[in-house]
């Protein structure tokens, strides 16, 4: 049962990986690339839906028939039914055409940013962090000088947050940071200098190989409940030289495809599968 003080406390949590009806802006030069939102399936019980984004690196947007450094965008939305459903654990399985692989990248595991606001954080684990001890250093997963995107809370409270991605505790790892509420999207600028919100969340994503020749990795986050009220959307774009990497099939093209899985808390609210695609651009 939800009590004022849970709001509360995930007001600042729906941080973790939530949109509600925040009008996000469309971009800008301080502010993450925004990920396009995603329909929701017509199904019983709660829905969920997801968005993947797979983009060259400037000049170009294009993908040749090699493997090459990309931008991956993603994005995962609920809606509850009953209201007091929540994820319980989010798989996302990517695409065989796209390749993660984080080995060399300086490590952050979560307990490294418990309760740091956006500047904290950044200082510890991001572009400015001191390496030292060797093993610590910039473990950031987007480009520098923004954050990695953006979330909010379930209705009614619809308050933002600031996301930031972080290699983990091992390379097969990934660290969720969330910070809330702020102001408005654009209060997630500057994460060099960003003091805004009042509570951080964090969780830890598992990267898997799973047993499909259509998925080459899983990212598994368990346990979002924990963090409540419940989380309804959220979207960052990864870029880390070749940490993310995307081919295209030139000569039989096909999109590229991230499967989504989302449980939930409530009896009876069955699991939800949803395949979103992006034309592989080439």
């Amino acid at each position: 049962m939800r009590t004022r003080r849970r709001i509360a406390a995930l007001v600042v949590s729906a941080a973790a990986l939530g949109v509600g009806f925040i009008a996000f802006p469309a971009s800008s030069a301080a502010a993450p690339p925004v990920v396009p939102t995603c329909a929701f399936p017509a199904t019983a019980g709660s829905d969920s839906c997801g968005t993947i984004t797979t983009d060259g690196l400037p000049p170009s947007p294009a993908i040749g028939a090699a493997f090459e450094n990309i931008k991956l965008g993603v994005r995962v939305r609920s809606q509850f039914s009953p209201a007091t459903s929540e994820t319980t654990n989010v798989k996302l399985a990517f695409d065989n055409d796209i390749a993660i692989n984080l080995a060399g990248i300086p490590s952050c595991p979560s307990s490294e940013l418990t309760g740091k606001n956006i500047k904290a954080a950044y200082e510890q684990c991001g572009p400015n962090a001191d390496g030292n001890p060797p093993s610590e250093g910039n473990a950031y997963l987007s480009a520098p000088g923004n954050v990695s995107g953006l979330g909010s809370t379930v209705p009614p409270a619809n308050l933002v947050a600031c996301t930031m991605i972080f290699k983990g505790a091992t390379n097969n790892n990934l660290t969720i940071y969330a910070r809330a509420p702020v102001a408005s999207a654009t209060a997630c600028n500057n994460p060099a200098t960003n003091t805004g919100g009042s509570a951080t969340v964090l969780f830890t994503g598992n990267l898997t190989a799973p047993a499909s020749p259509t998925y080459k990795h899983v990212l598994t986050i368990l346990n979002t409940h924990t963090s409540n009220p419940a989380l309804d959307d959220i979207y960052a774009t990864v870029t880390r030289g070749a940490a993310f990497r995307a081919r295209c099939n030139t000569s039989t093209p096909r999109p590229h495809r991230m499967q989504g899985t989302w449980d939930y808390t409530a009896a009876g609210d069955p699991t939800d599968t949803h395949v979103s695609t992006h034309l592989c651009p080439h």
